[in-house]
């Protein structure tokens, strides 16, 4: 919903998730633990000549050129979901020091059961995804990034007030009110039938005993450290 918005109240172009960045992350990641490998055991053989920084250079140089490419008006609004896209932002910082960036997050009881209902993933699986992504988010955090976080219940429930934060922060406060009843009027889960002015709880599932253990053991600790109840 946070993307549609971008689109439809601020008019930025986009092609919805990309899933782009994290592909020059892996390019950089790899190329570093390659390089380093025999720059540690050998520094004689020329991969270990590579140099780290001047590769991070001359990939986020190709960055700038391919979002320019397909953006040329010079701003636009990406989305890329998950835990690998978020540890991705100081490659962003680095390449767009004007970026802004909102990290849009939910309660793991409902991203748990909304999970497995849209991705047929098993209940593991699910819970992991949630946890790498919520982690991945602790450590954005230390790095100052200067990253807007909001919940996806007070988009529901406090709608003028997310408008507010959002449009402040994108310094766009003239949008404010087109963005309240956006949030207001706007849904696109569809697979959602709980009542959205509360949050779910482990009380709400039909979850087996089994279940909730493994929830409680894999997201627990960061459903407490978010502060959400379960």
């Amino acid at each position: 919903i946070t993307y549609y918005a971008m689109r439809e109240v601020f008019g930025l172009p986009g092609t919805g998730e990309s899933h782009a960045l994290p592909i020059f992350q892996r390019i950089l990641r790899d190329f570093s633990a390659y390089q380093r490998n025999f720059a540690d055991a050998d520094p004689h053989v020329l991969a270990a000549s590579l140099p780290p920084t001047e590769f991070r250079r001359h990939i986020i140089e190709y960055i700038r050129q391919f979002y320019a490419g397909k953006y040329p008006e010079g701003s636009w609004v990406d989305k890329t979901p998950g835990a690998e896209a978020l540890v991705g932002a100081p490659l962003i910082r680095d390449t767009f020091p004007q970026a802004k960036l909102i990290c849009t997050k939910r309660n793991g009881v409902e991203v748990v059961r909304s999970f497995r209902a849209k991705f047929s993933s098993d209940f593991a699986s699910a819970c992991q995804a949630w946890a790498l992504s919520m982690g991945a988010l602790l450590k954005v955090r230390e790095t100052n990034s200067n990253i807007l976080e909001v919940d996806q219940f007070d988009m529901t429930n406090s709608p003028g007030e997310v408008a507010e934060r959002v449009t402040h922060y994108l310094d766009t406060t003239d949008k404010a009110q087109a963005l309240t009843e956006f949030f207001r009027d706007k849904r696109t889960d569809q697979l959602s039938s709980h009542d959205w002015r509360r949050r779910l709880t482990l009380a709400d599932t039909d979850w087996s005993v089994e279940e909730r253990n493994l929830f409680t053991s894999t997201c627990g600790e960061l459903m407490r450290k978010f502060a959400y109840p379960f």
